[in-house]
């Protein structure tokens, strides 16, 4: 049993080396990828939510709209790869007066559908 998992394991290596093949690979396990993919961002959702009420305590307001949303996650968080959702997608904010809400695209990377992530938290202060 042992060498047949090992033998696989070097098959995929190998498939991952060449990019024709790479491509296959990855849209062949993207499905069972998705579950993973969807349990990091809901916990890189909740950091953005916590920090987000901390800045609402603190210094009054959030960023409002992508505008100011997109440089507050690059000051926030340098790596780059802490700034996109698992499937690579920016994360997105929507704020009115008493909540706002971070929002991932999900696995079709198209926000406003259906497997959007969507994690929203009420507003302490207020812009």
């Amino acid at each position: 049993m042992g060498k047949i998992f090992l033998l696989l394991l070097a098959g995929l290596g190998a498939g991952m080396y060449f990019p024709q093949s790479r491509a296959v690979i990855m849209e062949t396990i993207q499905p069972a990828l998705n579950p993973a993919y969807a349990w990091m961002t809901r916990g890189e959702m909740d950091q953005m939510i916590s920090d987000l009420e901390l800045a609402d305590r603190t210094s009054g307001g959030i960023p409002a709209g992508r505008g100011e949303f997109e440089p507050w996650l690059e000051r926030r968080y340098p790596q780059e790869a802490s700034r996109v959702d698992g499937w690579d997608t920016m994360y997105r904010l929507e704020a009115s007066r008493n909540q706002f809400t971070v929002i991932s695209a999900g696995p079709d990377r198209e926000f406003g559908t259906a497997d959007d992530i969507r994690m929203t938290a009420e507003r302490s202060g207020g812009r």
